[in-house]
C-alpha cells in the first residue's frame, strides 16, 4: 500500500534477533503482518490496548495504576542443553515504572529480556506479564502489548524513518488491511516524541548511528504498547542521543504509565533514570530495589569488580569508579 505523499509503508525490514516467521513487536524486527490462520478475528479480544499517546498527562496517575507488570518465579533460562544461563527465584518489574537491569558482561541481562517477551522460553518456571505466562500470548496479541527494542537491528538502507516507524503498526491491522487514519497517526506521534520529524523523509541508510537509534525507537513507540523492554538502547551513542532516548523513555513513562524494563551498562545513568534496579551477576540476581538501596561500594566492587566512591543526590546516587579491582 502507498500512502498519499507516495511513501510505501510495507518495505520489510529483518532483525537479527527476530523468532519464527512474525517477530513479537522487536523493535529491531520485522512486525510483520499476522497470518490469517494464526489469530482469528476477534481472538484477542480480552486484551487491553496500550495507554494511546492521546490520554492526558494530568491522568498519568490513573494510567499507572492500570499498568501491568513483569513478574518471574523460579526461573532457569538456558541455550539449547547447557547449564543455566539465568537463574532467579523471583524478580518484579513493577507495573508503570523503569527498572533497569544492570551488571557485567555477560551477568544474562539479555538473555533475561528475550524471556520476558516469550523469544526464550524456561527451561523451567515462568514469566507472567499482566498476571498471564508469556508463553500463553498470540505473537500478535503480544506484540500489541508489549514492545522490544533489541541491539540488533537491519532495514534496507532506502527505507525512510517514516517507513520505518509504520512497521510498528502491524500488530494492529488485520491482515490484508492496509494504514488506517489512526495508524498515521500514531506513526507521527512516535517520530515527535523520539524529536526526528526533520529526518522523517530521510533514509535509514544515511543517519548517523545516534539517529538511526532513535528511528527504531520510533518504531518501538509506533506500537503504543502497555510495556516496553529496551536492550542497551543507549550503547555507542554519544551523550546528546543517549540523553535524547532516556528522555523520549521516561516521558512516554511519565505520562502515559508505560511499563519499561531497560538494559543499561552507565551505572550512574541507570541509577538516575531508573525507578528500580535490578543487578546480576553471574546469571542469578545480586541485589534488586529502588537504587538508594541498591548501589553502594560493595555492589559495585562484588558485581563489577570496581572500587567507587558512591554519593548521594537529588538526583539519586553518584558513582565515582576509583579503580579495577583485578580478579583474586
Amino acid at each position: 500500500m502507498t500512502r498519499d505523499d507516495g511513501h510505501d509503508v510495507d518495505e520489510p525490514v529483518h532483525d537479527g534477533d527476530s523468532r519464527g516467521d512474525a517477530a513479537r513487536g522487536d523493535g529491531g524486527a520485522a512486525v510483520e503482518p499476522p497470518e490469517a490462520d494464526v489469530e482469528p478475528a476477534g481472538s484477542d479480544g480480552d486484551a487491553s490496548p496500550g495507554p494511546g499517546p492521546d490520554a492526558d498527562p494530568g491522568e498519568a496517575s490513573d494510567v499507572a495504576a492500570d499498568s501491568p507488570r513483569l513478574s518471574i518465579s523460579d526461573i532457569a533460562l538456558s541455550y539449547g542443553d547447557g547449564d543455566p544461563v539465568v537463574e532467579a527465584d523471583r524478580l518484579e518489574v513493577p507495573a508503570g515504572e523503569i527498572t533497569a537491569l544492570i551488571g557485567p558482561n555477560g551477568s544474562g541481562k539479555s538473555t533475561l529480556l528475550k524471556s520476558m517477551n516469550a523469544e526464550l522460553a524456561p527451561d523451567r518456571g515462568a514469566v507472567t506479564f499482566d498476571g498471564r505466562d508469556v508463553e500463553e500470548y498470540g505473537t500478535t496479541e503480544l506484540a500489541r502489548r508489549l514492545g522490544l527494542l533489541s541491539q540488533e537491528h537491519v532495514a534496507p538502507d532506502s527505507t525512510t524513518v517514516r517507513e520505518l516507524a509504520t512497521h510498528g503498526r502491524y500488530p494492529h491491522r488485520g491482515f490484508f488491511e492496509g494504514m488506517r487514519e489512526e495508524d498515521y497517526r500514531a506513526v507521527d506521534r512516535a517520530i515527535e516524541r523520539v524529536g526526528v520529524e526533520h529526518l522523517a523523509d530521510r533514509p535509514v541508510g544515511d543517519l548517523s548511528g545516534g539517529q538511526g537509534q532513535l528511528a527504531w525507537l520510533a518504531m518501538v513507540l509506533a506500537q503504543e504498547t502497555d510495556a516496553l523492554l529496551l536492550d542497551e538502547p543507549t550503547t555507542f551513542l554519544d551523550l546528546h542521543h543517549q540523553l535524547r532516548v532516556l528522555d523520549a523513555v521516561r516521558e512516554l513513562n511519565e505520562d502515559h504509565g508505560v511499563t519499561v524494563c531497560v538494559v543499561l551498562h552507565d551505572i550512574g545513568q541507570a541509577a538516575r533514570f531508573a525507578d528500580n534496579l535490578i543487578a546480576l551477576k553471574d546469571g542469578e540476581p545480586y541485589e534488586w530495589g529502588p537504587p538508594d538501596e541498591v548501589i553502594n561500594e560493595q555492589l559495585l566492587r562484588d558485581v563489577f569488580g570496581v572500587e567507587a566512591e558512591v554519593g548521594f543526590g537529588p538526583d539519586g546516587p553518584r558513582v565515582i569508579p576509583r579503580r579495577a579491582i583485578d580478579e583474586e
